[in-house]
């Protein structure tokens, strides 16, 4: 693995994921790229403006170029950190749709593994949440990492001390060779012990990490017939689940 890419925006969210990128940026030697999308508040212009008399503030250039100025320096702040913690890391600011950048910054950095967080929780980042993670994993064709990230209790992050036991999801489609391909490095970086599980098994695994590849869908009665269970398992999974792309 050369290339991991951190999407972030700086939130609490965000630090369970950051703790999953460190842990196997740390394991396989790669490379962090952290990514901050920019997105610019556009004004309301049915709202009163600041210039009129009893109005309420309307948001203006000034406070946008200090928003934006805020997130540079909350990115560079934070890989200056994790280069003083030792690892490579480089940064890349965009401004745009969040999902459309991650995939692009992927393409361009050519990504062996994507990091991001799946919350429970409302919040700016949340178009990274629910549907839209599966959106990231559907379009993308390197390997993503979803993490958990706190609910409204504050109790569903899941934090890495180290990956000792890897479950591996198997479904009707999944061959051998898949297997030993999605996992042979993560065993050998993590010194993790293997379990091939069925879809069944897999409703009471206390694994470390979960693996599974997912399968294009080519119509509604395939749909039907076979519903996503990637993006079943990426909802409800309290531990963070590993997805590959079916071989090509």
């Amino acid at each position: 693995m050369n290339n991991l890419l951190f999407p972030t925006d700086f939130s609490a969210t965000t630090d369970a994921p950051l703790a999953w990128a460190r842990l196997f940026a740390k394991k396989t030697g790669a490379t962090i790229t952290l990514l901050h999308v920019y997105q610019p508040i556009v004004p309301d212009t049915t709202l009163p403006s600041i210039a009129d008399p009893g109005a309420g503030i309307g948001v203006g250039a000034p406070v946008t170029m200090e928003l934006e100025d805020i997130s540079r320096r909350n990115l560079n702040e934070l890989g200056t950190t994790l280069q003083a913690e030792g690892f490579s890391v480089q940064s890349d600011w965009r401004v745009g749709s969040v999902e459309d950048e991650i995939i692009d910054a992927a393409n361009q950095y050519s990504a062996d593994l994507i990091v991001m967080g799946r919350s429970d929780v409302s919040t700016f980042f949340d178009r990274l949440s629910g549907s839209s993670v599966s959106d990231v994993v559907d379009k993308v064709r390197c390997p993503v990492l979803v993490v958990p990230t706190p609910d409204q209790d504050g109790d569903k992050a899941t934090y890495p001390v180290d990956v000792k036991s890897i479950a591996y999801a198997m479904q009707p489609k999944t061959t051998q060779s898949d297997v030993a391909k999605q996992t042979g490095s993560l065993v050998d970086a993590f010194d993790a012990t293997l379990m091939i599980l069925t879809e069944e098994q897999m409703e009471k695994t206390l694994a470390d990490l979960i693996v599974m590849e997912l399968y294009p869908q080519t119509g509604f009665i395939d749909k039907l017939l076979h519903p996503n269970r990637t993006t079943a398992l990426i909802a409800k999974s309290d531990v963070p689940v590993l997805v590959y792309h079916q071989p090509e």
